[in-house]
């Protein structure tokens, strides 16, 4: 099984000076050796492997209308690709604090030396603004060296669904069908639009994307994973509020999890308690272990 981790922290990961800060992290999901956390902010990866990041983080700030930027520094280095800014930050309906969201990915080598390398997700506030902090933060990280040998092509599916759609208070996303299906440990039935089906004790990676009309001024659209009706809260993504409520917003994210003995049902779900109009929504799955 190739290395695969993934990292988060939430209510609270880390105050960002004026000259920037790795966010704080823990470890959710550690599969093999390769990939592990040192500290609070040091996610260790082994020598001359190449490795796919993908990380999403929110910020608060003491001002609205701040940008937020984050980045990946590998021994300390920019790893080029991975720069990213959040949305202005906006006041969410029923809070006191401004927050925005940023997502981010990358593919890169490791070198041979140091070994091993250390790897951090660093957030810079905005100019002149003090007072920002990460809210919430999740970083996944997979080792995809070996995959030129371990055809990917055994378990990977690509999922689709648009239209207008209204989904409820923790209900699931609809999907219209599979466009893509290579291997037996995913699968995928209009019949039950809702369900993903995945391989028992089996390691997956997911990424997803949805496009809605929130129907509300101000409200920012939280979605997450679900497996088997638990909540995978490294997947969590929040759309930014907008001023009309007609207007589209989106957003994405993917989470590295294991799935258990028996039944396994993936589920794409609306956090919020307003029901929301989702326009489009895809899942891309890969299972990697």
């Amino acid at each position: 099984m190739a290395s695969s981790a993934d990292f988060g922290c939430s209510g609270g990961c880390g105050s960002i000076p004026s000259n920037g800060a790795p966010a704080i992290i823990f470890t959710i999901v550690q599969n093999g050796s390769g990939i592990q956390l040192q500290g609070l902010s040091n996610i260790t990866l082994a020598p001359s492997r190449t490795y796919l990041v993908e990380y999403n983080a929110e910020f608060s700030t003491p001002l609205t209308g701040r940008v937020v930027s984050a980045e990946l520094r590998l021994n300390g280095s920019l790893v080029p690709g991975s720069q990213t800014s959040s949305f202005p930050t906006a006041m969410p309906p029923g809070q006191n604090t401004p927050t925005a969201s940023v997502s981010g990915g990358v593919i890169f080598n490791t070198p041979s030396i140091p070994n091993p390398s250390i790897l951090q997700l660093v957030g810079f506030p905005p100019i002149g603004t003090t007072g920002t902090n990460f809210s919430s933060v999740n970083i996944r990280v997979t080792d995809i060296t070996d995959y030129g040998s371990v055809s990917l092509t055994r378990n990977n599916a690509a999922i689709y669904g648009y239209g207008y759609v209204d989904v409820a208070y923790n209900e699931a996303v609809p999907f219209l069908e599979a466009e893509v299906v290579n291997g037996t440990g995913i699968s995928f039935s209009a019949a039950a639009p809702t369900i993903i089906s995945l391989a028992p004790n089996a390691t997956y990676f997911a990424a997803y994307n949805f496009i809605e009309c929130p129907l509300l001024a101000g409200l920012p659209v939280r979605v997450q994973f679900t497996l088997n009706d638990q909540s995978l809260f490294q997947s969590l993504s929040v759309a930014p509020p907008l001023v009309d409520g007609n207007s589209r917003s989106g957003g994405a994210g993917s989470a590295v999890f294991n799935t258990g003995a028996g039944v396994n049902q993936l589920k794409l779900i609306n956090t919020n308690l307003e029901t929301i109009k989702f326009v489009a929504a895809n899942v891309n799955i890969l299972q990697i272990g």
